[in-house]
């Protein structure tokens, strides 16, 4: 393994190395019909979606973050791999396929039927990038030669299909299938269907891709009871892990992460404490309500008024099931203790913003900033007051558009994973 391929023990050391996905035809491919199904709020505009990314990346670029793309490193792996490999990859990927919407069991078995037409399709996509740009948007019927499929035609309930590979929309949100921990990663088992997909390129790249493959996996089982997503991962120190109990993330997964790191003599963590996400409208992780932006500053949503249940997990003892140790305290004297500091709390919306200006920020993440230095930040500009407030305690902010990027449920900390930080000092 090439020294420091990941190297992640904060939230706010200087940002060396990210992962980002540019959003893709995968976008096109989400119906009004399907929104729920597919994870999505609304439909997006494509180009516009594309135009916010790249402001979204050119801060990161001027700021002297090296920025790679998913795609980029998919097909670096792919080109790496033999072609035995090659075609095990894709053969994983066609058995993973999601073929329509479940219930349609009629649907289901006549585009089983035409898993060798899609393997063979997709494999014929020169050059690898642009196959790799096609496993993630989808495949439609039509571009393996086949017509849309219509059920129960004549009926009310009549459906016309015309995919026969699923998109991936989400996947601009990097921060979830998989997550930088110290020197290694958590390869993640997503709660919903249509998202558990993503990671099998996470998976491959740190199986086979050269620079990557021999990064430790403190967890990587991509099904089972076990689920984890990586909005509910937080490095507050490098002494501490913080990790959201959410709707998406359980006990279970952080249990199998503090065995696997107890093992790793080179990993430094020492703690690892659960924090429980109150289940609050679109509050699907740790980081759709708090964020840390400095050493001692955080910002939160003020819809999270109650004590918090919080769990401690001693690293530096045998890990059993009985090893998470349950309290419950206010969040600021949560994250004091977990810094060594008291902490600086900002709300979304400033002190003074009301219950509409807090419903509304945090509905378009205004929690959900991207620290790329002690106290420089980046987000979107639509966050206006929390943006002011931020500016006022001395925090700087890189604004962008985000207008359709929002729309995901995601800002610039879901659509980035960090690969390399510098040490806080």
């Amino acid at each position: 393994m090439k020294k420091n391929a990941i190297n992640v023990y904060s939230e706010i050391g200087k940002l060396k190395k990210v992962l980002v996905h540019r959003p893709g035809d995968e976008l096109k491919y989400v119906t009004p019909q399907r929104m729920d199904e597919l994870l999505m709020s609304a439909i997006i505009e494509l180009e516009q979606a594309k135009e916010e990314h790249d402001a979204f990346t050119k801060i990161l670029r001027d700021n002297g973050v090296e920025v790679i793309e998913l795609a980029d490193l998919t097909a670096e792996m792919y080109d790496s791999l033999t072609p035995s490999e090659k075609d095990a990859f894709l053969n994983q990927w066609v058995k993973e396929a999601s073929w329509g919407k479940k219930s349609s069991i009629d649907a289901l078995k006549i585009k089983k039927n035409l898993s060798k037409k899609v393997f063979d399709y997709v494999k014929s996509i020169k050059p690898t990038r642009k196959m790799i740009d096609k496993l993630m948007a989808g495949v439609l019927l039509s571009e393996i030669g086949e017509k849309s499929i219509i059920l129960n035609k004549d009926k009310k309930n009549e459906m016309v299909i015309d995919l026969v590979v699923d998109p991936m929309p989400n996947l601009y949100f990097t921060r979830d299938p998989f997550a930088s921990v110290g020197n290694g990663i958590t390869l993640h088992n997503m709660k919903y269907p249509t998202r558990k997909r993503e990671t099998i390129f996470a998976q491959w790249i740190f199986n086979k891709h050269p620079e990557y493959k021999d990064v430790p996996q403190f967890i990587s089982k991509r099904d089972g009871k076990e689920t984890i997503e990586g909005g509910d991962v937080f490095i507050y120190t490098k002494d501490v892990l913080a990790i959201g109990v959410s709707e998406r993330t359980n006990m279970e997964a952080i249990l199998r992460i503090a065995t696997n790191i107890k093992k790793d003599k080179n990993c430094e963590f020492k703690k690892i404490v659960a924090i429980n996400v109150p289940p609050m409208g679109n509050l699907m992780h740790l980081d759709t309500w708090l964020t840390m932006l400095d050493k001692d500053l955080f910002l939160y949503s003020g819809n999270i008024k109650s004590a918090l249940k919080v769990w401690e997990i001693d690293l530096t003892k045998p890990i059993t099931p009985k090893s998470p140790k349950l309290s419950t305290a206010k969040l600021a004297d949560i994250l004091a203790k977990i810094v060594g500091k008291k902490v600086r709390m900002i709300p979304i919306g400033g002190k003074d913003g009301n219950q509409m200006d807090i419903d509304i920020e945090t509905h378009f993440d205004g929690t959900n900033y991207l620290a790329i230095a002690p106290g420089v930040v980046v987000g979107y500009h639509r966050n206006r007051k929390t943006q002011k407030a931020l500016e006022e305690a001395g925090v700087k902010v890189l604004a962008f558009q985000g207008n359709q990027l929002s729309l995901g449920m995601g800002s610039a900390r879901c659509m980035s994973m960090p690969l390399v930080r510098e040490e806080v000092k």
